[in-house]
Parts: structure tokens; sequence; C-alpha cells
């Protein structure tokens, strides 16, 4: 019979490897690029919902109504993958809780 070590297969869970989190971080950047190349004025600005700060349109994502910069949206993606958040609303609550 195999034995298998739960609790270090939902430590190699939360591991991300170099790849993805160069394949992340490019399409994060190709969505940039696209949203520039589409003509979305990169000096449009909204606050995001994650950080809270004012950043631009371009490259943003919305999540259900929940709009992320680049950055954060990064963040998020990478915070998914790892299973260290279930839902962008709780990827923003906690960001939103570093910043109190």
């Amino acid at each position: 019979m195999l034995a298998i070590d739960f609790n270090r297969r939902k430590q190699v869970e939360r591991e991300v490897t170099k790849g993805q989190v160069a394949a992340i971080t490019e399409a994060m950047r190709l969505i940039a690029e696209d949203d520039r190349e589409r003509g979305i004025d990169r000096e449009a600005p909204f606050i995001c919902g994650a950080c809270g700060h004012q950043r631009s349109m371009a490259g943003s994502v919305d999540y259900g109504g929940i709009r992320l910069c680049n950055d954060c949206a990064t963040g998020y993606e990478l915070a998914r993958i790892t299973h260290s958040v279930s839902t962008c609303e709780e990827y923003a609550r906690r960001r939103g809780a570093r910043r109190n």
C-alpha cells in the first residue's frame, strides 16, 4: 500500500515555479500592451480595488466587478495558483488589510 504524505502534498501545491511566475508576468505584460495598442489611454486613472492606489486603466483587469491594477492582478494570479486565496474579493480584502 502506498502511503500519501498529505502535509508534503499541501506544501508542493503552494510552491510556484520560476516558469509559472514568468508565464503569469508575461501574460499580464501582454494585457497592458494590448490595451495600449487598442487605444486605452495609459493616463486614464482608476482606483485599484486591492492596493487602493490610483493606477492606469491600461493593463488593469476586472474580476467580476473588482478592477485590479496590473501589479495587483499579477499578484492575485500568483496567489490563486498557490491556493493562497480563493477569490479576487479575498485577495483585495487581504491587500486592503495590509494598507491599514
